[in-house]
Protein backbone atom coordinates (compact mmCIF):
# COMPACT_ATOMS: atom_id res chain seq x y z
CA UNK A 1 0.00 0.00 0.00
CA UNK A 2 1.36 3.41 -1.04
CA UNK A 3 0.51 6.32 1.27
CA UNK A 4 -0.27 9.44 -0.78
CA UNK A 5 -0.67 13.12 0.15
CA UNK A 6 -2.42 15.69 -2.09
CA UNK A 7 -1.17 19.31 -1.98
CA UNK A 8 -3.03 21.87 -4.12
CA UNK A 9 -4.58 25.24 -3.29
CA UNK A 10 -7.59 24.61 -5.57
CA UNK A 11 -10.37 22.69 -3.83
CA UNK A 12 -11.78 21.36 -7.11
CA UNK A 13 -8.38 19.87 -8.02
CA UNK A 14 -8.09 18.16 -4.62
CA UNK A 15 -11.59 16.73 -5.03
CA UNK A 16 -10.87 15.55 -8.58
CA UNK A 17 -7.71 13.74 -7.49
CA UNK A 18 -9.64 12.05 -4.66
CA UNK A 19 -12.26 10.86 -7.17
CA UNK A 20 -9.66 9.58 -9.65
CA UNK A 21 -7.85 7.63 -6.92
CA UNK A 22 -10.83 6.05 -5.20
CA UNK A 23 -10.59 2.82 -7.24
CA UNK A 24 -6.82 2.44 -6.79
CA UNK A 25 -6.77 -0.13 -4.00
CA UNK A 26 -2.99 0.03 -3.81
CA UNK A 27 -3.10 3.76 -2.95
CA UNK A 28 -4.14 5.18 0.44
CA UNK A 29 -4.86 8.92 0.39
CA UNK A 30 -3.75 9.99 3.87
CA UNK A 31 -4.75 13.64 3.54
CA UNK A 32 -5.05 16.78 1.41
CA UNK A 33 -3.49 20.19 2.04
CA UNK A 34 -4.25 23.57 0.49
CA UNK A 35 -0.89 25.19 1.31
CA UNK A 36 2.68 24.38 2.29
CA UNK A 37 2.16 24.83 6.05
CA UNK A 38 -0.66 22.28 6.07
CA UNK A 39 1.38 19.98 3.83
CA UNK A 40 4.38 20.05 6.20
CA UNK A 41 2.15 19.21 9.19
CA UNK A 42 0.58 16.26 7.36
CA UNK A 43 3.96 15.07 6.07
CA UNK A 44 5.42 15.00 9.59
CA UNK A 45 2.34 13.24 10.99
CA UNK A 46 1.52 10.73 8.25
CA UNK A 47 4.92 10.12 6.54
CA UNK A 48 3.51 9.75 2.98
CA UNK A 49 5.36 7.66 0.41
CA UNK A 50 4.44 10.01 -2.43
CA UNK A 51 3.08 13.57 -2.69
CA UNK A 52 0.96 14.99 -5.53
CA UNK A 53 2.30 18.54 -5.33
CA UNK A 54 1.05 21.71 -7.02
CA UNK A 55 3.91 23.94 -8.21
CA UNK A 56 2.14 27.32 -8.13
CA UNK A 57 0.43 28.19 -4.83
CA UNK A 58 -0.02 31.47 -2.94
CA UNK A 59 2.76 32.16 -0.46
CA UNK A 60 5.28 29.31 -0.54
CA UNK A 61 5.10 27.28 -3.73
CA UNK A 62 5.77 23.60 -4.35
CA UNK A 63 9.52 24.12 -4.41
CA UNK A 64 9.29 25.82 -1.01
CA UNK A 65 7.71 22.60 0.27
CA UNK A 66 10.58 20.59 -1.23
CA UNK A 67 13.18 22.75 0.54
CA UNK A 68 11.40 22.45 3.90
CA UNK A 69 10.98 18.68 3.88
CA UNK A 70 14.59 18.27 2.72
CA UNK A 71 15.70 20.21 5.80
CA UNK A 72 13.49 17.94 7.91
CA UNK A 73 15.20 14.87 6.38
CA UNK A 74 11.95 13.68 4.82
CA UNK A 75 12.13 12.38 1.26
CA UNK A 76 8.78 11.19 -0.13
CA UNK A 77 8.40 10.71 -3.85
CA UNK A 78 7.13 13.82 -5.62
CA UNK A 79 4.74 14.03 -8.57
CA UNK A 80 4.32 17.67 -9.55
CA UNK A 81 0.99 19.01 -10.78
CA UNK A 82 1.44 22.05 -13.00
CA UNK A 83 -0.23 24.25 -15.60
CA UNK A 84 3.16 24.89 -17.19
CA UNK A 85 4.04 23.14 -20.41
CA UNK A 86 7.76 23.47 -19.77
CA UNK A 87 8.98 24.25 -16.28
CA UNK A 88 12.19 22.26 -16.57
CA UNK A 89 9.83 19.29 -16.58
CA UNK A 90 12.06 16.98 -18.60
CA UNK A 91 14.91 17.67 -16.21
CA UNK A 92 12.55 17.12 -13.26
CA UNK A 93 11.63 13.69 -14.57
CA UNK A 94 15.30 12.86 -15.18
CA UNK A 95 15.95 13.70 -11.52
CA UNK A 96 13.67 10.78 -10.54
CA UNK A 97 10.66 13.04 -10.00
CA UNK A 98 7.54 13.16 -12.14
CA UNK A 99 4.95 15.68 -13.26
CA UNK A 100 1.38 15.93 -14.51
CA UNK A 101 -0.08 18.77 -16.58
CA UNK A 102 -3.41 20.26 -15.57
CA UNK A 103 -6.14 19.29 -16.17
CA UNK A 104 -5.04 15.91 -14.80
CA UNK A 105 -6.39 12.84 -16.59
CA UNK A 106 -7.00 9.51 -14.88
CA UNK A 107 -4.66 7.58 -17.18
CA UNK A 108 -1.79 10.06 -16.82
CA UNK A 109 -2.19 9.99 -13.03
CA UNK A 110 -2.18 6.19 -12.92
CA UNK A 111 0.86 6.01 -15.23
CA UNK A 112 2.77 8.43 -12.98
CA UNK A 113 1.93 6.38 -9.88
CA UNK A 114 2.99 3.18 -11.62
CA UNK A 115 6.31 4.83 -12.55
CA UNK A 116 6.74 5.87 -8.94
CA UNK A 117 6.14 2.34 -7.67
CA UNK A 118 8.62 0.98 -10.20
CA UNK A 119 11.40 3.45 -9.44
CA UNK A 120 10.72 4.45 -5.84
CA UNK A 121 14.10 3.13 -4.71
CA UNK A 122 15.68 5.99 -6.67
CA UNK A 123 13.98 8.58 -4.47
CA UNK A 124 16.71 9.87 -2.19
CA UNK A 125 18.32 12.93 -0.68
CA UNK A 126 20.56 13.14 -3.75
CA UNK A 127 17.48 13.45 -5.96
CA UNK A 128 16.18 16.36 -3.87
CA UNK A 129 19.47 18.23 -4.14
CA UNK A 130 19.47 17.67 -7.90
CA UNK A 131 15.89 18.95 -8.17
CA UNK A 132 16.67 22.16 -6.26
CA UNK A 133 19.66 22.78 -8.53
CA UNK A 134 17.53 22.20 -11.64
CA UNK A 135 14.89 24.69 -10.52
CA UNK A 136 17.40 27.35 -9.46
CA UNK A 137 19.03 27.20 -12.91
CA UNK A 138 15.85 27.09 -14.98
CA UNK A 139 13.17 29.50 -16.11
CA UNK A 140 9.50 28.78 -16.79
CA UNK A 141 8.58 28.36 -20.41
CA UNK A 142 5.21 28.47 -22.10
CA UNK A 143 2.01 28.12 -20.08
CA UNK A 144 -0.94 25.95 -21.05
CA UNK A 145 -4.32 27.68 -20.71
CA UNK A 146 -7.64 25.89 -21.12
CA UNK A 147 -10.28 26.87 -23.68
CA UNK A 148 -13.83 25.66 -24.35
CA UNK A 149 -12.56 23.15 -26.92
CA UNK A 150 -9.08 22.33 -25.64
CA UNK A 151 -6.12 24.49 -24.68
CA UNK A 152 -3.43 26.77 -26.08
CA UNK A 153 0.15 27.61 -25.13
CA UNK A 154 1.47 31.10 -24.46
CA UNK A 155 4.75 32.65 -23.36
CA UNK A 156 3.96 34.98 -20.40
CA UNK A 157 6.23 37.64 -21.92
CA UNK A 158 3.85 37.82 -24.90
CA UNK A 159 0.79 38.56 -22.77
CA UNK A 160 -0.03 42.28 -22.46
CA UNK A 161 -3.06 41.94 -20.18
CA UNK A 162 -5.89 39.63 -19.16
CA UNK A 163 -9.51 40.78 -18.81
CA UNK A 164 -12.24 39.00 -16.85
CA UNK A 165 -15.46 37.98 -18.56
CA UNK A 166 -17.50 36.11 -15.96
CA UNK A 167 -15.82 32.72 -15.48
CA UNK A 168 -13.80 33.26 -18.67
CA UNK A 169 -10.79 35.48 -19.40
CA UNK A 170 -9.69 37.35 -22.51
CA UNK A 171 -5.93 37.17 -23.11
CA UNK A 172 -4.51 40.06 -25.19
CA UNK A 173 -1.09 39.29 -26.69
CA UNK A 174 1.74 41.01 -28.57
CA UNK A 175 0.62 39.34 -31.79
CA UNK A 176 -2.63 41.34 -31.50
CA UNK A 177 -4.33 38.00 -31.08
CA UNK A 178 -7.04 37.72 -28.43
CA UNK A 179 -7.59 34.26 -26.94
CA UNK A 180 -10.43 33.28 -24.60
CA UNK A 181 -9.60 30.95 -21.72
CA UNK A 182 -12.10 29.08 -19.56
CA UNK A 183 -9.91 29.89 -16.56
CA UNK A 184 -11.22 32.75 -14.42
CA UNK A 185 -9.07 35.75 -13.56
CA UNK A 186 -8.36 34.46 -10.04
CA UNK A 187 -6.78 31.28 -11.39
CA UNK A 188 -4.82 33.22 -14.01
CA UNK A 189 -3.51 35.48 -11.27
CA UNK A 190 -2.06 32.45 -9.47
CA UNK A 191 -0.40 31.21 -12.66
CA UNK A 192 1.10 34.58 -13.61
CA UNK A 193 2.09 35.68 -10.08
CA UNK A 194 5.70 34.51 -10.43
CA UNK A 195 6.11 36.77 -13.47
CA UNK A 196 5.86 40.58 -13.40
CA UNK A 197 2.06 40.68 -13.56
CA UNK A 198 -0.19 42.78 -11.34
CA UNK A 199 -3.92 42.55 -10.52
CA UNK A 200 -4.81 46.15 -11.34
CA UNK A 201 -8.55 45.73 -10.62
CA UNK A 202 -11.21 43.06 -10.22
CA UNK A 203 -11.34 42.78 -14.01
CA UNK A 204 -7.74 43.16 -15.19
CA UNK A 205 -4.29 41.65 -14.74
CA UNK A 206 -1.52 43.55 -16.51
CA UNK A 207 2.01 42.65 -17.58
CA UNK A 208 4.20 45.33 -15.95
CA UNK A 209 6.63 44.95 -18.85
CA UNK A 210 4.18 46.91 -21.03
CA UNK A 211 3.10 49.51 -18.46
CA UNK A 212 3.99 52.91 -19.95
CA UNK A 213 2.11 55.49 -17.89
CA UNK A 214 0.01 55.90 -14.74
CA UNK A 215 -2.39 58.83 -14.34
CA UNK A 216 -3.29 59.32 -10.66
CA UNK A 217 -5.83 62.07 -11.44
CA UNK A 218 -7.82 59.95 -13.89
CA UNK A 219 -7.04 56.65 -12.12
CA UNK A 220 -5.80 55.22 -15.41
CA UNK A 221 -2.97 52.95 -16.56
CA UNK A 222 -1.62 52.96 -20.11
CA UNK A 223 -0.19 49.83 -21.67
CA UNK A 224 1.90 50.22 -24.82
CA UNK A 225 3.30 47.80 -27.36
CA UNK A 226 4.45 48.37 -30.95
CA UNK A 227 2.53 51.62 -31.39
CA UNK A 228 -0.66 50.33 -29.77
CA UNK A 229 -2.00 51.87 -26.55
CA UNK A 230 -4.41 50.24 -24.10
CA UNK A 231 -6.03 52.29 -21.33
CA UNK A 232 -7.19 50.48 -18.21
CA UNK A 233 -9.13 52.01 -15.32
CA UNK A 234 -7.68 51.38 -11.85
CA UNK A 235 -8.61 52.36 -8.30
CA UNK A 236 -6.47 54.85 -6.35
CA UNK A 237 -5.73 52.09 -3.80
CA UNK A 238 -4.36 49.81 -6.50
CA UNK A 239 -2.23 52.65 -7.90
CA UNK A 240 -0.60 53.00 -4.48
CA UNK A 241 0.08 49.26 -4.33
CA UNK A 242 1.44 49.37 -7.87
CA UNK A 243 4.04 51.95 -6.88
CA UNK A 244 5.63 49.37 -4.58
CA UNK A 245 6.72 47.39 -7.64
CA UNK A 246 8.99 50.17 -8.88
Amino acid sequence: MVKLLIVDDEEEVRELLHILLRNRHDIQVIGAASNVAEAITLTLKEKPDVVLLDISMPGKDGFGYISEIKNLKLFPGIIFITAFENYAIKAIRNAAFDYLLKPVSKQELFDALDRFKEYKERKSQTDYSELIEIISNSKPGRIRLNTRVGYFFVDPDEVIYCKADGNYSHITMMSRKNEISTMNLGNLEKIFEQYRFFRISRSFIINLKYLARVDRRLNMCEMEYNGLTYQIKVSSQKIKLLEGYF
